[in-house]
């Protein structure tokens, strides 16, 4: 994918999740757009067995073990889409900042901080490969549901610059689609339907070049969405 076309990617992934909050808050539910026959597939209802925020999203519970915050550690969650809301994430015990590239999530995370009062790091409107941040600033980072949107050369920019803000021997999270899996595709024509086209990338290929940046502690398979536990190297 070239660069031109990667910037109109990223411009749909926006428009996209700015859309499912217009759509939030005026009560709607963004799986409207999805068609009928699509979601009464046995296909369809298997998928959504399979994921949910003990399995795929950023409540996975090895995700925090992994990572294990605590206090006086700084925590990036890059992509963070509401993750701050739905996981409460501000509770882990380190200090949350949130990146997007969606301003509508990223104000309602911050009508969210404000009303109900929370101590953060911060919240930013900001690309993962340009991120608003000192070199070695974050202890632990997590990037769930995000490099799916991706080229191969946008991703190893991405990894480039969180290895930059990490310092060394920080843990990181981190997932990509397993293609592998019997329900891969489902999810693919799901994230069509939403307006949020997939770049599917081989293991392989991701991998060589993850381990260019990070030390691979952990691999789970197990999952539609492989689950990366990994550690910076400088």
């Amino acid at each position: 994918m070239t660069e031109e076309n990667m910037v109109k990617q990223l411009e749909r992934i926006r428009k996209a999740y700015n859309l499912t909050v217009e759509q939030y808050n005026k009560g709607f539910d963004s799986f409207t757009n999805v068609p009928k026959n699509f979601k009464n597939t046995p296909d369809f209802k298997a998928f959504l067995e399979g994921t949910g925020p003990l399995l795929t999203g950023s409540g996975v519970p090895e995700y925090k073990e992994y990572l294990a915050p605590k206090s006086g550690m700084r925590f990036l969650d890059a992509g963070c889409c509401a993750n701050l809301a739905n996981y409460r994430l501000d509770k882990w015990g380190s200090t949350y900042y949130g990146v997007d590239i969606a301003p509508a999530l990223i104000n309602a995370m911050k009508g969210f901080v404000k009303h109900n009062q929370i101590s953060i790091g911060g919240l930013y409107v900001a690309e993962i490969t340009r991120l608003p941040f000192d070199d070695c600033f974050f202890d632990i980072a997590a990037v769930i549901g995000v490099l799916e949107y991706c080229s191969f050369g946008y991703t190893k920019a991405a990894l480039s610059e969180l290895n930059r803000v990490l310092k060394i021997q920080s843990k990181m999270v981190l997932d990509i689609p397993n293609l592998e899996h019997p329900h891969v595709n489902t999810m693919f024509k799901l994230e069509e339907y939403l307006a949020r086209p997939n770049i599917p990338k081989s293991r392989s290929a991701f991998e060589k070049i993850l381990a260019s940046l990070f030390s691979v502690e952990r691999v789970d398979d197990s999952r539609i969405m492989l689950k990366y536990f990994v550690r910076t190297m400088k």
